[in-house]
């Protein structure tokens, strides 16, 4: 229970961060932060803790809610060979360092490609979020649909509900830590917003959602039928 309280303190804290700098850096006209490597070090360093706090903190706050859900599970192996209802320091450590990461390290890219096209502050941190969810998360974790652990921990809608839950919270955290880490100094130079790299930019992106759509909803459907 130890490791379960500190979880929840950790993603408590994260939530508390979203809601003082969830305004995130702004975009003009203050000074940008100097140079293109410190800026990739705050983007960097705010989606790695972003991940650490959201896919593995409360990653493994939402194992739990799905072991307790599920308990004819108990004792059976989940994909990644964790004891289900088992809770172990060193296995939240593991889904925190690992998984959390290289989450957060995608949610970095992911941040740094699309940041002049987002709105801004917490409302850009949901759609980052969302396009998290339906651009790698539906392929890789949390929502792949082949991975068997769906087939064990249910029900499907509370398990897509959680796991959206961290996907938006993510989002929303790396915006707020990267307008902390920049102390009030924007990241990127301003993209017109009527210019026509933002203008291709916004139908490429919209190209790409919806290519990307079907499938993902494909995976949702196979995840609520599973469990």
């Amino acid at each position: 229970m130890l490791v379960i309280a500190l979880c929840a303190a950790v993603v408590l804290a994260g939530i508390a961060a979203i809601v003082r700098w969830g305004d995130g850096p702004p975009t003009a006209p203050p000074a940008p932060v100097a140079g293109v490597v410190r800026t990739g070090l705050v983007i960097g360093g705010a989606g790695v803790l972003a991940g650490f706090v959201a896919g593995g903190a409360g990653g493994r706050l939402v194992m739990r809610v799905l072991a307790l859900t599920t308990p004819d599970a108990h004792g059976s192996f989940t994909e990644g060979g964790a004891l289900v209802g088992e809770i172990t320091a060193g296995g939240t450590l593991g889904l925190i360092i690992f998984a959390g990461g290289f989450g957060g390290l995608i949610s970095a890219v992911f941040y740094a490609v699309l940041h002049p096209l987002l709105p801004r502050g917490r409302t850009g941190g949901v759609v980052l979020g969302a396009l998290l969810l339906l651009l790698a998360g539906v392929r890789m974790e949390p929502l792949r649909e082949d991975n068997f652990d769906f087939d064990l921990l249910g029900p499907g809608w509370l398990a897509v509900a959680l796991f959206v839950a961290i996907g938006l919270f993510q989002g929303m955290l790396l915006v707020a830590l990267a307008g902390r880490a920049a102390g009030g100094r924007r990241l990127f130079s301003p993209l017109p917003r009527a210019g026509r790299a933002a203008t291709a930019g916004r139908v490429a992106a919209g190209v790409l959602v919806l290519v990307a759509l079907p499938g993902a909803v494909a995976a949702v459907a196979e995840i609520l039928s599973s469990a």
